[in-house]
């Protein structure tokens, strides 16, 4: 999606304490580069988004209550089962109750879907001034080890806020895409049955041992091809649309993740060194669900480390399997930076 009429207004965010990775969890060496993640205690995922939310509003100068449209991304458990968090926040920040509120489930890369449907709904209603996307997590649970779930990273714990909107902000999105790859659904499934579901009946969530038996599939073989393909077609793409080359890129974001992946994964294939990636800015904040690109974006904004006419590459990767990507340009260094 080719985008030159939709604006980043101001980007919140709620980091929890910083904990070290216990010694010997696990009984593995820790991922390449990784000490610890962010953990919130027994803060809920729907409240750090509240928190993150006031902020962003802030920063933007905006007022809740002229909002249009909300989506609260989500990856893990938000609450009591039956229960719709972005009601809550709906009432948290006082919006306007005509605005649409709803929660998206599309995994780690949610946010990427998030800003393809919030600039349709945008572009589409000539009324429509500014959408807030929201993601939050707090992976404390006896049904999860956060050292150990998801292979390659810590999950971590966060809340984070972008709000859109058609008047000129600190930062312009020029271009958004995702791609699915579902013939790698398996994945993350692994052998497990779809029902009943896993956490009805206490079963822990461990997406190693999933992989480790989609490795045991016929269909494993074709994973670096079709993700190598998947990926490089989506990127090239978001670069195209946005008129970017890869030496126009200050910086690229991805899935915080092990320095190694970072590398082998995405930017040896890009050709570029690890300089230009934004590795060390979430390296110390675990993976964080929906929220790691644009808290790694906020993060790089406030440490002065982007400046008028940078431009951020952005990717993600999701079950399902999904990938999405965006280029985002810095219009000029905003002042809560």
């Amino acid at each position: 999606m080719r985008i030159d009429d939709v604006y980043i207004g101001g980007i919140g965010a709620f980091l929890p304490p910083f904990v070290e990775r216990p010694a010997g969890e696990g009984g593995s060496p820790p991922p390449d580069g990784l000490t610890g993640a962010l953990v919130a205690g027994e803060l809920s995922p729907p409240e750090m988004a509240v928190r993150a939310a006031r902020q962003a509003f802030e920063r933007a100068g905006a007022d809740p209550s002229t909002l249009d449209l909300l989506f609260h991304v989500s990856v893990f458990h938000q609450g009591p089962d039956g229960w719709l968090p972005q009601s809550y926040l709906q009432r948290e920040l006082e919006l306007d109750p005509h605005a649409m509120a709803v929660e998206l489930r599309q995994g780690c890369n949610g946010m990427f879907t998030g800003l393809e449907l919030a600039i349709s709904h945008l572009r589409a209603d000539a009324a429509s001034g500014s959408a807030l996307l929201t993601a939050a997590e707090n992976f404390n649970s006896a049904l999860v080890d956060r050292w150990t779930a998801h292979p390659g990273s810590y999950l971590g714990d966060s809340g984070s806020a972008v709000l859109l909107t058609r008047r000129p902000g600190f930062a312009r999105l020029r271009s958004v895409a995702t791609v699915s790859v579902p013939e790698l659904e398996q994945l993350h499934r692994g052998d497990e049955a779809l029902f009943p579901p896993g956490a009805t009946v206490g079963r822990p969530l461990d997406f190693g041992r999933r992989a480790g038996q989609f490795r045991a599939t016929a269909a494993a073989a074709n994973v670096p091809a079709l993700l190598g393909k998947a990926r490089d077609e989506l990127l090239a793409r978001v670069l195209d649309e946005s008129g970017t080359e890869l030496t126009d890129v200050t910086r690229v974001v991805s899935v915080n993740t092990a320095r190694a992946h970072a590398k082998e994964r995405l930017m040896d294939p890009l050709g570029l060194p690890m300089s230009r990636s934004a590795w060390e800015f979430g390296s110390r904040m675990g993976h964080l669900g929906a929220g790691d690109q644009f808290l790694t974006l906020e993060r790089m904004v406030v440490a002065g480390a982007l400046g008028a006419g940078d431009r951020v590459l952005m990717i993600g990767v999701g079950p399902g399997l999904s990938i999405g990507a965006a280029v985002v340009e810095v219009v000029h260094s905003p002042d809560w930076a």
